[in-house]
């Protein structure tokens, strides 16, 4: 009997140390984040990295590029923009980082038909607020009013 409750605390140190270990591993992921100097730059990484994600066959392989996808995300998110952009832009961003989680979910199930069904809404999302990222050519001529 004492031998079986041994086994059972060597157990209990053992998921308790691979769980501590794990999120520690999770925030250090979170803690790296740093605001983006280049928001350019990133988008098209953002892109390259979205078209590999999409041609991607393996769930394994996806996860990496969905997680190299929320890292950017979270730099560019940390960026401060004009403030008359600042809050829509943030709200795409954060709409993204939403969309990323869900096909993040998928993918940790292994289903990536739903990943890449949700990973096209975050092309959607790209469009709809890119228009928002740059002043149109009027607002450039003439002013904000």
């Amino acid at each position: 009997m004492s031998f079986l409750k041994g086994i059972r605390l060597t157990l209990v140190v053992i998921c308790a140390v691979q769980l501590f270990c794990n999120q520690a591993i999770s925030q250090e992921a979170f803690k790296t984040v740093t605001a983006s100097t280049d928001v350019e730059a990133t988008m098209k990484t953002m892109s390259l990295t979205y078209k590999q994600a999409m041609k991607t066959t393996e769930p394994s392989t996806m996860l990496g590029r969905i997680d190299k996808l929320q890292h950017l995300v979270a730099s560019v998110q940390l960026v401060k923009f004009d403030k008359k952009r600042h809050a829509i832009l943030q709200q795409g961003l954060s709409e993204v980082q939403a969309q990323l989680s869900l096909v993040h979910r998928s993918l940790t199930h292994n289903d990536i038909t739903a990943a890449k069904a949700q990973l096209e809404k975050v092309a959607e999302l790209r469009k709809r607020y890119h228009k928002e990222r740059s002043p149109d050519i009027w607002q450039l001529i003439f002013g904000d009013e």
